[in-house]
């Protein structure tokens, strides 16, 4: 880069704005304040220009300071303080890139609009070294011109106008739907109505291009229905998949979690602080639920008589805990009590200590706390005295 400069005045009917220059947005409230505060105390640093040649000879190029120069005009002055360097077009880029990116304001379009111009006349590698970044960061800049222009926009602050939350990462997960424009402006709508969070547009986004006939529904609904929406969508794709047994097992202790934090939420009492349309929502949702819930008994039920030769549905309660399982359950689940005790079955006889269907001495000792080498078990002649607690009706299919 020439080192060449002179600072002098100027006649600002000299000085030209650069076309390509990197920074577009000049906001008028804005221009107005700087031309006050000119007219108050002057122009307090020169701007850099850099001459012309052909037939706008004897005039000049901004390159960088355009603001300072906007404001001077409108403050009245007829000539303002310069630096002029003989700059050639790579370098006069450079300059105003640079002294716009050290600029807060200035928007992620901008840059990348000035990214594009240094590329006319450097390499992606020279541009990342000027700029002090790496490759990728200079090509994830110029994505974001890949976006319709009333996407663009949308990163260009306006003073004076309500914060949003729209931000470049919700215009960069947008770039995945270039070729459905309406849907990416109502998802600018929808980010700045809900406030999703970059994550949660990425999920919507995601769930849409997976499930093209659910978009409606996706666009309408908040982001906790949407949410819901996909696990229940994705859980049903994962269905498709070929099953494991340690899937299997895994799932077993998942749904007998959620099951127990069901049920304890089940307090009929809600119903009392419910509005009518509320509790009409409630009765849906536990409707849909029972429904599937009988599906999937009907299908457990099923399996145990078909690959269990004599299964008979007959629940016995844990001496420990409580918890009421199938008399096929050797241990409890919650607890790991061993379920079938002597002292629980009706051919036990207890003042004499003996099993009347096997004719075998059982001590009680053994009778209260069986161990898995007690005749007790995995005794297929298991018989329960009582009823289990909260267990009246035999459930059967």
């Amino acid at each position: 880069m020439s080192q060449t400069q002179i600072q002098t005045m100027l006649a600002i009917e000299k000085i030209r704005p650069a076309e390509d220059q990197p920074r577009k947005t000049f906001y008028q409230e804005s221009l107005d304040e700087l031309a006050a505060s000119i007219r108050e105390r002057g122009v307090l640093q020169p701007i850099v220009v850099r001459p012309l040649s052909g037939e706008k000879d004897g005039l000049f190029e901004i390159v960088m300071g355009e603001r300072r120069y906007r404001a001077s005009k409108l403050a009245g002055l007829t000539e303002m303080p310069v630096v002029i360097r003989d700059l050639n077009d790579e370098d006069a880029a450079t300059d105003a890139l640079l002294e716009n990116f050290a600029r807060e304001d200035m928007n992620p379009v901008e840059k990348a609009r000035a990214v594009q111009k240094l590329l006319q006349f450097m390499t992606y590698e020279k541009v990342a070294k000027t700029l002090g970044v790496s490759e990728t960061t200079v090509r994830r800049m110029l994505e974001l011109l890949e976006l319709p222009p009333h996407v663009q926009s949308e990163l260009i602050a306006r003073p004076g106008a309500p914060a949003t939350n729209f931000n470049e990462g919700h215009a960069r997960a947008l770039i995945n739907l270039n070729d459905d424009p309406s849907t990416q402006m109502r998802l600018v709508l929808k980010v700045k109505k809900d406030k999703l969070s970059v994550g949660a547009l990425d999920q919507i986004i995601s769930a849409i291009q997976k499930y093209p006939t659910k978009k409606e529904v996706f666009l309408h609904v908040s982001s906790s229905v949407a949410d819901q929406m996909i696990r229940s969508l994705s859980a049903k794709e994962e269905r498709k998949r070929p099953y494991k047994a340690q899937t299997a097992r895994e799932h077993l202790k998942a749904i007998d979690k959620q099951l127990t934090t069901i049920t304890d939420l089940m307090d009929d009492r809600i119903v009392e602080f419910l509005a009518n349309e509320e509790m009409n929502q409630l009765l849906a949702s536990v409707a849909q639920a029972t429904r599937q819930l009988e599906m999937f008994t009907h299908k457990v039920r099923e399996a145990l008589e078909n690959k269990d030769y004599g299964f008979s549905e007959v629940y016995i309660h844990c001496p420990l805990c409580g918890r009421i399982e199938l008399i096929g359950s050797l241990r409890c689940s919650t607890c790991w009590t061993i379920l079938r005790r002597c002292y629980d079955c009706g051919h036990y006889d207890r003042p004499f200590e003996r099993c009347s269907k096997l004719d075998k001495q059982i001590f009680i000792a053994e009778a209260e706390n069986p161990k898995e080498y007690s005749p007790s078990y995995k005794c297929s002649f298991y018989k329960p005295k009582f009823t289990p607690q909260s267990m009246k009706l035999k459930m059967s299919g």
